[in-house]
């Protein structure tokens, strides 16, 4: 769930890991300027992780780590430029109706 515009390191590109890492670290300079310092961001999450732990599904409980995350960054950026983290927990959230689908299939 991110954007294509996104650098990605390609190992059958003819561009060098080292030049395809600087651009990862350029991706990671522009989000700290949206979403605040990785030590904070992260805190964030892992208190938001740490509530979920009591969810017997780790499936279910992946997901709404991954929403946590999501949440994270929305306390430090809540602004309708970050529409993506929105939709990304919509999709997640989706993800676990789906899993619920599967275990009705399964039974």
């Amino acid at each position: 769930m991110s954007d294509d515009k996104e650098p990605r390191v390609d190992p059958q590109s003819t561009i060098t890991c080292t030049a395809q890492y600087d651009m990862a670290v350029g991706v990671t300079v522009e989000r700290g300027k949206v979403y605040g310092p990785p030590g904070v961001d992260f805190a964030r999450a892992a208190a938001i992780k740490a509530a979920l732990v009591d969810c017997p599904d780790p499936r279910v409980r992946h997901a709404l780590e991954m929403i946590g995350v999501k949440m994270a960054r929305l306390v430090q950026s809540p602004t309708p430029n970050n529409i993506d983290s929105v939709i990304d927990i919509a999709g997640y959230a989706r993800t676990i109706v789906m899993l619920w689908d599967e275990d009705d299939d399964a039974v």
